[in-house]
């Protein structure tokens, strides 16, 4: 083995440090994770810059001495930064990183960078040529005496990679198995460090080991990304399975959740049938009650003509009540089928205005012109109109105002109809305006508390709302809104959602 050879080879080692620095810096750059391996690809480009410094004294010329100094100080920048650096990799490797510890790494760096580049590496112009050998025959190499700060830096930089050795070993034994490997490359690198401390000295006959000590410890610290990466697919994989555990557990819990829910919903639809059937039966007796009086009335001897035809009366009031009842709660419990047509809301509401009116009452029609025609059912929006109108008349019984206006409102870009029926009467108290809607609720003798319920659910076949304002004293207002054309079905829905809200 010659020097020509040994320079030819650390020159190859040279390069392919800089490609393991690069694989290691890439494998930061995919993954924007573990700083560490970053630093580790720097180090690995400061022991590129080492090595080749190495290489280029196996090249010197014996009547050349005077080359020897810049390709020292080429091995020496490199050899200085790598120790920081590898440092610098152990402690953030073992998580236990501090600033203060990093800037004082690097700060002493820099002191041995300062000393590097001034000259004062070595004591005085004197270069020996030193023949040794570690295997086959001697090889020569160059060296000179070092000076107290070069040989301050041997020391620093044997503490360093020691002291880098322990927190590896630190690792290992807090649990991090993966550095077992790195710990066993660190070991071979203080070895050569040693080795190559002690040959500059001259106190030892051998060759320049760190460019092969280091290829072993890049390699032992490159597999610990395979050991950190095939953990981290095992622990992927017991999460892949526990999360498919979970999810049975869920879908379980789903199904356990589902039969609950149904049996929830049969029991509330059973508990409204029971709160239905109740008012019903509610509603019918006191009727019933008054017919079985009257007919136990008539039963009675000696009944005159005149009670006769009294009684009478009330059995037929009683039962057209009866009958309102059955007729207005088969319109609450069918479901309403929509059958639009383009109608003209005006018309109808003239006619209901027109059929509804009271005797002291005015009504006063105020119609957008642009609005003529609507899409709607003609038969379910007359018996809406119906209902509002006869509500405000006799929320008047002593005359009043029943103003009636049709316009246009837009809601989520859709064109609404709006039609307002508004009364001069008393108004509402506000225990009355929150009940207004409940089936079977009513403040008038003869309603069924069905009306407004009807019409709400009318309202709602059409895609609109219904509100209802109202004010003790200062007249009630209910408002109609229904899209204006035939609405799809995403319209239906938000148009009525966003109505719901506004109502609220």
């Amino acid at each position: 083995m010659s020097a020509e050879f040994l320079g030819g080879l650390l020159t190859g080692w040279s390069v392919l440090q800089v490609a393991l620095g690069g694989f290691f810096v890439l494998a930061h750059w995919l993954r924007r994770r573990e700083s560490e391996y970053l630093i580790f690809g720097c180090v690995c480009f400061a022991l590129a810059v080492l090595t080749a410094g190495m290489a280029a004294t196996y090249r010197i010329a014996p009547s050349d001495t005077s080359a020897f100094f810049p390709a020292s100080r080429v091995a020496h920048l490199g050899a200085i930064v790598a120790t920081g650096l590898n440092l610098h990799f152990a402690l953030r490797y073992v998580g236990v990183e501090k600033s203060r510890f990093v800037f004082a790494i690097y700060g002493v760096a820099l002191v041995y960078i300062g000393v590097n580049l001034s000259h004062s590496w070595w004591v005085g112009n004197e270069v020996r040529v030193v023949e040794s050998s570690l295997v086959g025959p001697p090889i020569a190499h160059f060296t000179a005496t070092p000076s107290a700060a070069a040989v301050s830096f041997y020391v620093v930089g044997v503490l360093e990679v020691a002291i880098a050795n322990a927190l590896f070993l630190r690792a290992y034994l807090a649990g991090k198995r993966e550095a077992a490997t790195a710990f066993g490359g660190g070991i071979v690198v203080l070895a050569t460090t040693v080795n190559d401390v002690l040959l500059i000295s001259g106190q030892l006959e051998s060759e320049f080991l760190i460019p092969h000590g280091f290829l072993i410890y890049g390699f032992a610290v490159a597999s610990t990304l395979l050991f950190r990466y095939q953990l981290t697919a095992g622990q992927l994989e017991s999460s892949v399975d526990n999360l498919h555990q979970r999810t049975r557990e869920l879908r379980t819990s789903y199904a356990e959740l589902e039969l609950v829910q149904d049996e929830l919903v049969k029991k509330e639809q059973l508990a409204a049938v029971g709160e239905l059937a109740a008012m019903i039966a509610h509603e019918v007796r006191n009727p019933l009650a008054v017919i079985m009086n009257a007919i136990a009335g008539l039963r009675r001897s000696g009944v005159s003509e005149t009670d006769r035809e009294t009684l009478l009366s009330i059995v037929d009031e009683e039962t057209a009540r009866l009958n309102r009842l059955v007729t207005d709660l088969l319109r609450f419990a069918r479901p309403v089928s929509v059958k639009r047509s383009n109608i003209s809301i005006s018309e109808l509401v003239t006619r209901a205005t027109s059929a509804n009116r009271g005797a002291d009452v005015r009504v006063e029609i105020e119609s957008d012109s642009e609005i003529r025609e609507v899409s709607a059912d003609p038969g379910l929006m007359r018996l809406v109109l119906d209902n509002l109108i006869a509500n405000a008349c006799q929320a008047m019984p002593d005359g009043g105002t029943v103003r009636v206006s049709i316009g246009r409102e837009q809601i989520e870009d859709v064109d609404h109809v709006r039609v307002d029926i508004q009364d001069s009467g008393p108004g509402m108290e506000d225990d009355v305006l929150t009940r207004a809607i409940d089936p079977f609720f009513t403040t008038r003798p003869s309603g069924t508390g069905l009306g407004l319920p009807i019409v709400e659910r009318i309202i709602e076949a059409h895609g609109g709302t219904m509100r209802i304002q109202s004010e003790s004293g200062a007249g009630t207002t209910v408002s109609l809104l229904w899209p204006l054309e035939r609405p799809t079905a995403p319209s239906l829905q938000s148009a009525s959602m966003v109505a719901r809200a506004d109502a609220k």
